[in-house]
């Protein structure tokens, strides 16, 4: 298969749980982009998901978020998503390249993604699924919060099959392990960028085991394992705001994006002043 309708193919970029993504050419659209198909054997919950995340995304406009242009169906059957082609790399690839960031640039981004999901939650959109994968880095060094598959849209029908566990693992919060779904809310989208700046200041899962149950039973009943104890260069203040994010209960943690933005631009602003000064008259 060279062609999905009117789109040449050039070169897979990628897989995930619902489908392949490819580097494509259409005289429709200039340049090339990136074309997400659905897997051919998907069921119909699962074709309604990918159409719910192609309306999710198409409704944000934002700089931190990949662009959708358009979903619809090709003429061979294909169930298929235009978007646009970004040229870099997933954070969980550059820590596995470079290792653990520098904690300020790790703050740097963090503070882009909330001011994505802030941008997504006034639009009504939860992303349930953040985490080192679904976050790219360009090559200006910008990160685009990606894959909005289990993206869910305020007001809209429930594509969820009851008791079902939604989202990865590792960097999941307490409610979604529970499958609590009434729970969740902007707040799960928290705990998520919270587990995603502990992957990137570790270079390490918040949370590991034997086993998805393993891990899960840990997300739930057992606290993370402080970031400093891993990395003692990480800031005091960076690592509460961290451990805030992935508190158990909703309640406690930043009761929105935009709080979590402000606390991450504010440490920018002192902490951060501090820890450079600290660390230029130790080198």
């Amino acid at each position: 298969m060279d062609r999905i309708g009117d789109f040449q193919l050039v070169r897979p970029l990628g897989e995930g749980g619902m489908g392949l993504v490819f580097a494509a050419n259409c005289p429709r659209f200039e340049g090339t982009i990136a074309l997400k198909v659905l897997r051919p054997e998907s069921d119909a919950l699962e074709v309604k998901r990918f159409q719910a995340e192609a309306r999710a995304v198409a409704r944000l406009e934002h700089p931190n978020i990949v662009r959708v242009f358009e979903q619809r169906q090709s003429p061979e059957g294909h169930h298929y998503m235009a978007m646009e082609l970004v040229v870099g790399e997933s954070i969980d690839a550059r820590v596995l390249r470079e290792g653990p960031m520098p904690p300020e640039r790790a703050a740097e981004l963090g503070a882009a993604m909330a001011s994505a999901l802030t941008c997504a939650h006034e639009a009504g959109v939860l992303h349930r699924d953040l985490k080192p994968h679904n976050v790219l880095i360009d090559a200006a060094g910008h990160v685009r919060l990606t894959d909005f598959g289990l993206a869910k849209i305020a007001g809209a029908e429930a594509l969820t099959r009851t008791g079902q566990v939604l989202g990865t693992p590792a960097y999941m919060s307490p409610e979604q392990a529970l499958a609590e779904r009434e729970r969740i809310d902007v707040r799960t989208d928290v705990y998520g960028l919270g587990a995603t700046l502990y992957h990137i200041l570790t270079g390490r899962l918040p949370f590991q085991g034997k086993g998805v149950t393993a891990v899960l039973t840990k997300i739930v009943s057992a606290p993370p394992k402080p970031l400093r104890e891993i990395r003692p260069e990480i800031p005091e203040a960076l690592e509460r705001i961290v451990l805030r994010c992935m508190s158990k209960e909703s309640e406690k943690r930043f009761q929105s994006a935009a709080d979590l933005q402000a606390a991450l631009e504010s440490h920018l602003r002192g902490g951060g002043f501090f820890t450079r000064l600290f660390n230029r008259f130790r080198s």
